[in-house]
């Protein structure tokens, strides 16, 4: 017998066909698995449509019972936990991404002022247990009003944006920075005391102005930022050092030598 009679007897070569397409599906199926758990992101991806394909499994192992056509029943019987697997994960991260977008603020994607005021608190307090100092940073963004008066509101937030990219990448993961209002940030530093949270205000200042961003076709301005902030030496809870540190960012002018100022 030849090997084109063994190949086509019975049916050998598309059995084979099959084993290929049960293969590919089964590694399609991890493949999605692995990206979702590497990404914790489920964007574009419809729970709606697993539970329908997950349910369609189901009837089609269920139909291929009742004719008795064991190879149908068998690819819905593997195929059912991988997509199953999916459906699970796409429900569990998609709570998670819910929460987490609820502690963010829409524009910046920075905190939001009221994760702030819920986490900071707590995170002093465990500080104070510590016995370390913290600091908060009244941050303000320079030239906003001036920005939206010239250029329009999507430039104007353009520049917050540009700045919450900064603080989020310029701070520790340890450390919160949120958006209160309009240009106005404020950030925790843990473990802080004032030389150390000072040279970071510094530091945040002077990186900033290293930033340029583009207003239109012939103009673009750096991001500015003024900075007052207040430690936990000087402050028991977070209302006083969040209004020390404000207080003491107000005192900068326009003709401050320096755009940092820490609260006496």
């Amino acid at each position: 017998m030849t090997f084109d009679e063994v190949l086509f007897s019975d049916n050998t070569l598309f059995n084979y066909i099959g084993y290929a397409a049960a293969l590919a599906t089964i590694l399609t199926f991890t493949i999605q698995i692995v990206k979702i758990i590497e990404s914790k992101k489920v964007t574009n991806l419809s729970s709606y449509m697993y539970i329908i394909y997950t349910l369609s499994l189901v009837c089609w192992a269920t139909y291929g019972i009742f004719i008795e056509d064991w190879i149908i029943v068998a690819a819905n019987v593997i195929a059912f936990p991988f997509t199953f697997t999916i459906l699970l994960l796409i429900l569990y991260y998609d709570a998670e991404d819910k929460i987490e977008r609820a502690r963010r603020d829409a524009l910046t994607n920075v905190f939001n002022r009221q994760y702030f005021a819920q986490t900071v608190p707590v995170r002093i307090a465990k500080d104070k247990t510590n016995k370390q100092d913290s600091a908060v940073l009244m941050i303000e963004v320079n030239g906003y009003n001036t920005i939206k008066k010239s250029f329009g509101e999507k430039t104007a937030n353009k520049l917050l944006k540009t700045a919450g990219k900064f603080f989020e990448k310029n701070l520790r993961e340890s450390d919160i920075v949120a958006r209160l209002d309009k240009n106005m940030f404020v950030a925790y530093l843990s473990d802080a005391n004032s030389k150390s949270a000072e040279s970071v205000a510094k530091r945040l200042n002077k990186d900033a102005g290293e930033i340029k961003m583009r207003l239109d076709r012939n103009n673009e301005q750096n991001l500015d930022i003024s900075i007052g902030l207040c430690t936990t030496q000087k402050a028991d809870d977070m209302p006083t050092l969040m209004t020390k540190a404000e207080k003491a960012l107000h005192e900068i002018t326009a003709k401050s030598k320096t755009k940092v100022k820490v609260a006496k």
